[in-house]
């Protein structure tokens, strides 16, 4: 009950946080409706140019690995489908109102950055691993995982700086200092943000739970998939999500995934090579 209370102070507080662009709601909409064209779809994306162009940079990269070129979000539809193009517009459309180098303080941005996106390339290999149908969404869960620490960040520089004192002076998790500091943490405060937005329910669950993976009773395999790509990220030393720890992997989860130990070297060799494939994604900031 005191952390809602805390939570809802702290939203309070905030004014001016960016809401979804048009196009996503468009696009939510037009997604509903079993007869869209790819066209259609097309056409409201390209009516924004510099999402488009963002769009085709990322769908021509080795990420998504298609050989030939694609030079229109129509055909980029046909070739990856609607859903993939929908998650790409959503990513484009959540760096520009949260993304670029802005002045950071105490908080490194560009390795928070880095470190949203490797745990973004990380949950899809995890999900192709065992098989997860929703690999983009998994993709998503994880870019998304730690947006409540942005909001801080952005919003908050001076309880942000505290937080990072308390990190440095206790040696704990970012998660652990933001409790000391302000009773609430970034998942709460992302999943504030996530229902605000009106985020698909997987995503909220990832975003809210990923430190409580057992909780997940809805959404159970991505945000386990989450739980365990941020603690694979932390564990190969790529990015910052504020703090030098490595969190405990929470049994549930394990065996939510169904993974065997001795494919952990192989899974970490894969995720390492999708991470530098996703490192596409910086450029679009």
């Amino acid at each position: 009950m005191q952390e809602s209370q805390n939570l809802r102070l702290i939203t309070e507080k905030i004014t001016g946080l960016p809401t979804l662009p048009t196009v996503i709601t468009k696009l939510t909409m037009l997604l509903q409706d079993p007869h869209t064209s790819a066209e259609e779809v097309g056409k409201a994306i390209t009516n924004d140019q510099a999402l488009a162009s963002k769009v085709l940079k990322l769908v021509n990269s080795a990420f998504y690995g298609f050989p030939g070129r694609i030079n229109t979000i129509t055909h980029a539809i046909v070739i990856l489908g609607f859903g993939t193009v929908k998650n790409i517009v959503l990513t484009a459309s959540i760096f520009d109102s949260f993304g670029g180098k802005s002045e950071s303080g105490a908080f490194d941005v560009e390795k928070f950055w880095l470190h949203s996106i490797s745990v973004g390339a990380a949950a899809k290999t995890i999900a192709q691993n065992i098989h997860f149908k929703s690999q983009e969404e998994c993709f998503l869960g994880g870019l998304l995982h730690d947006m409540g620490k942005i909001i801080l960040c952005q919003y908050m520089k001076k309880e942000t700086a505290q937080i990072v004192m308390t990190v440095t002076k206790k040696n704990c998790l970012f998660i652990e200092a933001e409790k000391d500091v302000l009773g609430a943490t970034h998942v709460e405060l992302g999943g504030w943000l996530a229902t605000k937005w009106n985020l698909p329910k997987d995503l909220q669950s990832a975003i809210e739970l990923h430190h409580h993976p057992h909780a997940a009773k809805e959404h159970p395999v991505i945000t386990s998939v989450v739980h365990l790509a941020d603690i694979l990220v932390r564990a190969l030393g790529i990015g910052s999500g504020g703090d030098k720890k490595i969190p405990f992997l929470n049994p549930d989860a394990w065996a939510k995934l169904n993974l065997k130990e001795q494919q952990l070297p192989k899974l970490l060799s894969e995720i390492e090579e999708e991470v530098e494939k996703a490192k596409i994604f910086l450029s679009i900031m």
